[in-house]
C-alpha cells in the first residue's frame, strides 16, 4: 500500500500542525515496510529532516496563495494516480474535493475561521467556510484531533459522526523535568517567572492574561511573565498594554523560541499559563506537564479534555479569576506539587507511537 502525506503549506514550525505533522511522520517512519510505503508530497523541494524510510515526492506549483486551492484539487490528484497512490493525508486542512481514484484522509486540527473568524483573516475564513466543506465531504475519513474539535466539525459543518475519528496527539519526549539548560539564552532568564508559549494571536488572549498578571503583581506575585512565541494575526498591540498596566519590568517577550530551547525553558518555569480562547488541541499544555511544570488553562473546548484533572482550569474571559489562580498557584509548594505529578502521569498517556498507531487503523479502515 502507497500512502501520501502532503506537507505543503507551512509557514510557522512550531504550530501544532506543523509539530502534528513531523512528528506523525517520524512515528510512522519506524513502521514503513514492504507492505506499506510512505512518502512525503509537497509542491517545494522541502524534505522532512531525519526520516529513513520515508522519501519525499515534489509536484510541483507556484508558491502562491492560490497553490492552498489549485494544488490539492489540479495537480495533487493526477500526480498521485499516476504514481499509484492508495491514499493520500492531508495534514493540514487544505485537501482534495475534486474526485480521484485513491483514499482520501483529511485531518482538521480546529474550525477557530468559523467559530472565531475575527481572529483570522478574509482568505481563511472564505476556505473554511465554502471550500472546506466539500474537502470534508469528499474525504473517506476526517480525524480530529479533540473530542472538541469532533464536535464542531458536526456542528459547523454537518459531517455525520460516523465519519469521523478523534485521534489525540502526543508530546515529544524530549519534555522532562530532566531537561538541562545550557547556553547564554538560559543565563539571561529570570530566577523565578511564569511562563506562556504560542503564536502570539488574537485567540490566545495575552491582552487579558496581561491584565491578570498585573493585578496578580499588585496582590504580591514575585514572578516576571515569559511570554514566547512568533506573531500571528491581528495581534493586539502587547507593547502598549504593558506600558498602560506598568509592566515594563516585569514582562519579557522572547519572540520565537528555537526547539533546542524550549525544554528546559519549560522545566525552569515555576508554572506555565495558557488561557486561550480557543484551541482544537492545547498541545504545550501537554509540553509543559511533560516537563514537570504545573499548570493554568482555560476551562473551554479542548483543554478541559487535555488538561484533565492536573491543571488549574480558569475562565479565559475574567482577567480576576486568572489572577486568582496564579496567586493560588504561586502561593502553595503543596498545590504545586500536587499539579506537577498529576501533569506528569497525564502527559505520559499522550505519545505519537499512540497517535501513529491509531492513524494506521484508519489507513487500513478506508482502503
Amino acid at each position: 500500500m502507497n500512502i501520501g502525506i502532503t506537507t505543503a503549506f507551512f509557514q510557522n514550525f512550531r504550530a501544532g500542525t506543523w509539530v502534528y505533522t513531523i512528528n506523525l511522520l517520524k512515528a510512522l517512519d519506524e513502521a514503513s515496510d514492504v507492505e506499506r510505503r510512505f512518502f512525503t508530497l509537497d509542491f517545494l523541494d522541502r524534505p522532512m529532516l531525519g526520516l529513513r524510510n520515508i522519501p519525499h515526492r515534489i509536484y510541483p506549483f507556484p508558491n502562491t496563495k492560490l497553490a492552498k486551492l489549485f494544488w490539492p484539487n489540479l495537480v495533487l490528484p493526477r500526480c498521485a494516480q499516476r504514481d499509484g497512490f492508495d491514499l493520500v493525508h492531508a495534514t493540514s486542512h487544505y485537501g482534495t474535493f475534486v474526485g480521484c481514484d485513491y483514499r482520501n484522509v483529511i485531518t482538521v486540527h480546529d474550525v477557530t475561521p468559523v467559530t472565531h473568524p475575527e481572529t483570522h483573516g478574509g482568505l481563511q475564513v472564505f476556505y473554511h467556510r465554502h471550500v472546506l466543506p466539500r474537502v470534508l465531504r469528499r474525504a473517506d475519513a476526517v480525524i480530529a484531533i479533540s473530542e472538541s474539535t469532533k464536535r464542531d466539525i458536526i456542528q459547523c459543518y454537518g459531517l455525520p459522526e460516523a465519519k469521523i475519528r478523534v485521534i489525540h496527539h502526543g508530546v515529544e519526549e524530549r519534555f522532562s523535568p530532566k531537561a538541562g539548560a545550557v547556553g547564554e539564552f538560559y543565563r539571561m532568564l529570570p530566577e523565578r517567572y511564569i511562563l506562556n508559549i504560542g503564536t502570539l494571536e488574537a485567540r490566545k488572549n495575552l491582552p487579558r492574561l496581561l491584565e491578570a498578571f498585573a493585578s496578580a503583581r499588585k496582590r504580591g506575585l514575585p514572578h516576571k511573565l515569559l511570554i514566547g512565541g512568533a506573531s500571528g494575526w491581528r495581534l493586539s498591540n502587547l507593547a502598549a498594554i504593558v506600558e498602560r498596566l506598568g509592566l515594563e519590568d516585569a514582562v519579557v517577550f522572547l519572540g520565537f523560541v528555537e526547539d533546542r530551547d524550549l525544554p528546559a525553558l519549560y522545566a525552569r518555569a515555576d508554572f506555565f499559563v495558557y488561557p486561550s480562547l480557543y484551541e482544537g488541541f492545547g498541545m504545550p499544555i501537554l509540553e509543559a506537564m511533560a516537563s514537570g511544570t504545573p499548570v493554568i488553562t482555560s476551562n473551554c473546548s479542548s483543554m478541559p479534555e487535555v488538561a484533565g484533572d492536573a491543571a488549574l482550569l480558569v475562565d479565559p474571559r475574567d482577567p480576576a479569576d486568572i489572577a486568582a489562580k496564579m496567586l493560588a498557584l504561586a502561593g502553595s509548594a503543596e498545590l504545586r506539587e500536587d499539579l506537577r505529578l498529576k501533569g506528569i502521569a497525564n502527559a505520559s498517556r499522550f505519545t505519537w507511537r499512540e497517535t501513529a498507531q491509531r492513524t494506521l487503523a484508519v489507513y487500513r479502515e478506508v482502503c
